[in-house]
């Protein structure tokens, strides 16, 4: 059974062949690749060597089949995905500005990833579940996806989980102001907060010091903070530790976040200190951009402590 669990989005992406290339005029696009923040995430444990499942919902189609198709090479338990024949599954359009930054068209809320009740989801793959992952692209989407998710949080720490909350600010799916009254409750009740410094200003309107002050109390397992190619900071048990980056030749960005939580937290079930499991966050986050596509990123075990091995004199 699962001990690393998340219920959300499984989405194909479509990618913008050029930088700066826009959906406004016909191009070439890349695609379709498995996709969706929580499949990213879990995918990626999955290569860790984690028991770990999903719980979502795709159409009977190409789409749904290729991304089961993939989790389940990779070892992910994919018994409460949901497929539904008269939904389609989920897809992202991705574009690329020359400054770096992304820009995506979802259909998403209205398409089989955002029509997942509560109750479709299963209940006994959360018995011997230890973290449960929620992403906050996961609670923007839909109200019934949202309810989904946060029963199924619920439920896990019922049973003795530990939950991690990724906030994964998606500002095409929802507005700041809409984000902050939606991830309130989660940001609250999250033992493992993972985000970046200025997605947490943005979701909580205070300062980056006062914000970090407070999540960083001692209710929580653990606030780890996400800046790319400045590394991660872990706040924790009043300790407050730096762990510097791994620097790679990006190709594309997407899926780096993800692969950091999946490879973080994979890395706490298997004992590692908050320390170990951020380092080797790092490295699977720094791995991930190198290939194109957001689940292509996600690299194995041996790999991303080969990589570590190959570079240890940062560390």
């Amino acid at each position: 059974m699962p001990q690393l669990m998340t219920v959300g989005e499984i989405l194909v992406e479509m990618m913008a062949d050029q930088v700066g290339q826009t959906f406004l005029s016909p191009g070439c696009i890349h695609g379709p690749y498995p996709s969706g923040a929580p499949a990213i995430m879990i995918d990626q444990a999955a290569r860790m060597g984690a028991d770990c499942g999903i719980v979502a919902c795709v159409g009977a189609d190409d789409f749904g089949r290729m991304n089961i198709q993939r989790l389940e090479a990779d070892g992910v338990v994919t018994r409460g995905i949901v497929t539904k024949a008269d939904e389609t599954t989920g897809v992202a359009f991705v574009g690329y500005a020359a400054d770096g930054s992304r820009g995506f068209i979802f259909h998403f809320a209205h398409a089989a990833a955002g029509s997942l009740k509560p109750e479709e989801v299963d209940e006994t793959l959360l018995d011997d579940v230890k973290i449960f992952h929620v992403m906050g692209c996961s609670l923007s989407a839909s109200q019934s996806l949202r309810e989904a998710v946060l029963r199924a949080a619920r439920l896990a720490k019922e049973k003795g989980a530990l939950v991690s909350f990724d906030p994964n600010i998606r500002p095409e799916l929802l507005k700041l102001e809409a984000v902050r009254r939606v991830f309130a409750q989660m940001l609250e009740e999250c033992d493992i907060l993972l985000t970046g410094r200025k997605e947490l200003i943005d979701i909580t309107g205070m300062e980056a010091d006062a914000a970090i002050e407070k999540y960083a109390g001692k209710n929580k397992y653990a606030l780890v903070i996400k800046d790319g190619s400045h590394g991660a900071r872990i706040l924790a048990g009043g300790k407050d530790e730096r762990i510097p980056s791994y620097s790679v030749a990006e190709v594309d960005p997407t899926g780096a976040g993800d692969c950091f939580d999946g490879a973080f937290l994979a890395s706490l079930l298997e004992g590692k200190t908050l320390r170990e499991a951020a380092r080797i966050g790092n490295a699977a986050g720094a791995l991930s951009v190198t290939r194109r596509g957001p689940m292509e990123g996600a690299h194995y075990r041996e790999e991303v402590l080969e990589f570590m091995g190959n570079n240890e004199k940062i560390q």
